[in-house]
């Protein structure tokens, strides 16, 4: 039998460095943050660095930092928080219509799969 996925070593709560919940800047799942250039401070933990490392290539939403970092949302959340409140990175709310519920949520448009479509016929 071959082991499974190595566990988180250190519980998660623990990345924060201690923080509760963050007074200022709260976030949506879909809010988009972008790094500002700034390196971490030395009251950093290693997942604020890792999150910094993460966005310093492009924006990417809350929901996709947590994938990649592995760490729950709320956790990453609170990571973004004092992040922006220490001015290393940049927080871009959610467009409107991301949020809105649709007829068509979670269906990919026509002209979409068309072009997938044509792409797989080419190949």
């Amino acid at each position: 039998m071959s082991p499974g996925p190595a566990r988180r070593l250190v519980p998660s709560y623990l990345a924060t460095g201690g923080v509760g919940a963050p007074e200022h800047n709260r976030f949506e799942e879909l809010t988009a943050l972008q790094a500002t250039g700034l390196s971490a401070l030395p009251h950093h933990t290693p997942a604020h660095q890792r999150l910094l490392d993460l966005v310093s290539d492009g924006g990417l939403t809350v929901m996709e930092i947590a994938g990649y970092l592995r760490l729950p949302v709320g956790v990453v959340k609170m990571l973004a928080a004092q992040l922006v409140s220490d001015g290393r990175l940049r927080a871009a709310a959610p467009l409107p219509d991301a949020l809105a519920p649709t007829v068509y949520a979670g269906r990919p448009a026509k002209a979409l799969l068309e072009e997938v479509m044509h792409g797989l016929l080419a190949l």
